[in-house]
């Protein structure tokens, strides 16, 4: 597990509707998270999705989801996860 130190916060007000990339629910646009990490740009759902990625990034980058924000994913089981 690698924190991910080089997370840069980025302006959401701007971004087009998005997939959140720790949970996989939907975000619309303006809202949400966004971060440059290694460059290239991350949405989230919520600013726990944002600190679940920053805590470990790696499963995310190779294209893993958890369950969170009510959602359910076949590949990782929803209860363990909620968004804020």
């Amino acid at each position: 597990m690698a924190i991910a130190t080089e997370l840069v916060v980025l302006d959401s007000s701007d971004q087009a509707a998005a997939v959140c990339v720790v949970c996989g629910n939907d975000i619309a646009a303006g809202e949400g998270v966004t971060a440059s990490y290694r460059g290239r740009v991350f949405r989230f759902k919520c600013p726990g999705c944002f600190s679940r990625f920053q805590a470990d990034p790696e499963p995310f980058l190779a294209g893993k989801t958890g369950g969170c924000c009510g959602g359910a994913h076949d590949h990782s089981p929803a209860s363990e996860w909620r968004c804020d």
